[in-house]
C-alpha cells in the first residue's frame, strides 16, 4: 500500500550526476527499489555527507535495513571529499546531487533531512516544506523564539510533517520515565536538576564557521553547551515536567549565569533556574571547559527528579526509581535504538498518522528556555584568566577553569547557581519572565 505523501514526480529513469555523456553513467529506474521490497518505503534524502551528516546516513541505512524507509538520494556540495561513498551510493541506486535546489526539483523524495548548520536549520526546512517535502531537521530548532514561530506557521500552512533530531526523546528511559510521570506512580515533577561536563577543545571550535557564535549571516545561533551539544538533556527535562504526553512544559521565568573561557562570541559554560507553568523548576549546570570526570571520560549528563511520589536518577541509558513507599525500579534503554527514534516516528506519522513527539513545539520550548537565559544574563561574562588552565591532549588544546568540574555538581545538587554558592568570580542575575514572550532579544 502506498503512504499518503506529496506527490512523486517520476519518469522512465533518472539521470544521475555522471550521467551519459559524463565520466560514471549510470542510469537508474525510478522503480529501483522495487526488486528489494522497498518501493512503498519512504523516501528519504539526506543534505550533507560530511561533518552530522554521517549520522544521518547511518540512520537512514538502518532505516532501510528494517524496510521502513530507503535512502534515495543524497546532497553533496564537496564530492573530492568523498568520493569513496559517492562511488557506492552510485552503486546502490542513490541519486546524487549538488545543491539542495537540485534535489528539490528533480523530486521523487518523500523526506529531506538536514543535519546543517543552526542557522540554516529555519530557512531550509520552511524552502523544502513549501516545495512540498516533509522534513526531519537536527537539533536545535534555532537560536530565536520568532525563528521558531515561523516555522510553525510554515508547517501549518503547507501541512507537511516536520520532526526535530531530539533522538533521547525515544529512548526507552525517557519514555517509560514519562508514562511513570503520568499514570502518577512518580507523579508531577517538583524538581530537576541536570549537570554535564563535556569538555571541548580548539578542534571543537574551528570545525566550523558558526561554532560559538551568537549569529551567522545576521540569523540567530546562540550555539554553545545548552544549545547544541547538550540541548537534547533541556528537552527531556520539559518533556518530562509537562502534565501532557505530547507537549512541552510552558516556560514561566528563566534566571542564568553565563560565561565563557574560550574567545568565542557566545559561552561555554552556563547555569540556568527555569520556572515552568506546572510548578516544576530545573536547575541546570553545563560547562565545555571544565575537566573531564576522575575516570577520565566526559561526565553526564546526569538529571534527577524529585517527584510527588518518588525520586529518579538517570544517567544516558539507564533510570534508577525510589518510590515514596519503600518500592525501587531500574529502567535501561536496551535495544531501543534511539538514534533512528525521529525517523521511525517520520515513517508512523506518515503511514499511519501517529502523533509527531519531536515536534516544533518541543524546539520552541527549548528555545524559549535559551532566550530567557540570555535575557536574564544579555553579557556573557569571561572567567578571569587566572582561574583558567591550558591542557594539551595529543595535539588539541583545551581549557579548564579551575574547580569547575565540582562547581558543576554542587549547583545542580543544591540547586543554586554559582554566585548563590559564594564563588568569588560569579556574577549573580535576576529572574526573567517568559511570560507573553515572543521575540529575541526583547524588544528588538
Amino acid at each position: 500500500m502506498g503512504i499518503p505523501v506529496h506527490e512523486r514526480r517520476q519518469c522512465a529513469g533518472i539521470r544521475l550526476p555522471g550521467s551519459e555523456g559524463e565520466p560514471g553513467a549510470a542510469t537508474v529506474p525510478v522503480d529501483a527499489w522495487e526488486e528489494h521490497g522497498l518501493r512503498d518505503a519512504v523516501k528519504f534524502a539526506v543534505v550533507g555527507l560530511g561533518g552530522y551528516g554521517k549520522s544521518h546516513l547511518e540512520s537512514a541505512a538502518e532505516i532501510q535495513a528494517d524496510g521502513q524507509g530507503v535512502l534515495d538520494a543524497v546532497v553533496c556540495i564537496d564530492p573530492a571529499n568523498h568520493t569513496e561513498k559517492l562511488a557506492e551510493y552510485r552503486g546502490q541506486g542513490v541519486r546524487i546531487f549538488d545543491t539542495l535546489e537540485d534535489l528539490i526539483a528533480a523530486g521523487g523524495v518523500d523526506v529531506i533531512t538536514l543535519p546543517i548548520g543552526i542557522h540554516d536549520h529555519v530557512r531550509l526546512s520552511a524552502r523544502c516544506m513549501d516545495a512540498g517535502y516533509h522534513v526531519l531537521v537536527e537539533k536545535p530548532l534555532c537560536g530565536a523564539v520568532q525563528d521558531a514561530e515561523h516555522l510553525i506557521d510554515v508547517r501549518d500552512r503547507t501541512g507537511k510533517t516536520i520532526l526535530i533530531g531530539y533522538q533521547h526523546l525515544y529512548s526507552q528511559t525517557i519514555i517509560e520515565l514519562k508514562k511513570r510521570v503520568l499514570d502518577g506512580r512518580l507523579g508531577k515533577v517538583k524538581m530537576a536538576r541536570l549537570k554535564a561536563s563535556w569538555p571541548r577543545g580548539d578542534h571543537y571550535y574551528s570545525r566550523n564557521p558558526w561554532a560559538g557564535t551568537r549569529q551567522r549571516d545576521g540569523i540567530w545561533t546562540l550555539d554553545s553547551p545548552i544549545n547544541n551539544a547538550l540541548a537534547h538533556y533541556l528537552t527531556n527535562i520539559f518533556h518530562l515536567c509537562s502534565d501532557t504526553d505530547g507537549d512541552p512544559c510552558g516556560i514561566t521565568s528563566v534566571q542564568a549565569e553565563l560565561y565563557r573561557a574560550w574567545e568565542i562570541e557566545n559561552l561555554d559554560t552556563a547555569c540556568l533556574r527555569v520556572e515552568m507553568a506546572t510548578g516544576s523548576t530545573a536547575v541546570i549546570a553545563m560547562s565545555h571547559v571544565a575537566s573531564y570526570a576522575p575516570d577520565g571520560s566526559q561526565f553526564g549528563p546526569i538529571m534527577d527528579m524529585d517527584c510527588e511520589n518518588g525520586t529518579v536518577n538517570w544517567e544516558t541509558g539507564l533510570a534508577q526509581i525510589s518510590y515514596t513507599n519503600g518500592e525501587s525500579e531500574t529502567i535501561d534503554d536496551g535495544d531501543s535504538r534511539m538514534r533512528t527514534g525521529p525517523w521511525r516516528n517520520m515513517v508512523s506519522a506518515l503511514r499511519e498518522g501517529e502523533p509527531v513527539l519531536a515536534s516544533l513545539e518541543m524546539g520552541r520550548s527549548q528555545t524559549i528556555a535559551i532566550n530567557g537565559a540570555h535575557e536574564s544574563c544579555p553579557g556573557v561574562h569571561d572567567f578571569p584568566a587566572e582561574e583558567v588552565e591550558t591542557v594539551m591532549k595529543g595535539e588539541h588544546k583545551f581549557l579548564e577553569v579551575k574547580g569547575l568540574f565540582d562547581l558543576l555538581n554542587r549547583s545542580a545538587d543544591e540547586g543554586k547557581l554559582f554566585s548563590e554558592l559564594g564563588v568569588g568570580w560569579a556574577k549573580g542575575s535576576k529572574p526573567y519572565s517568559m511570560e507573553g514572550y515572543e521575540r529575541f532579544p526583547a524588544g528588538g
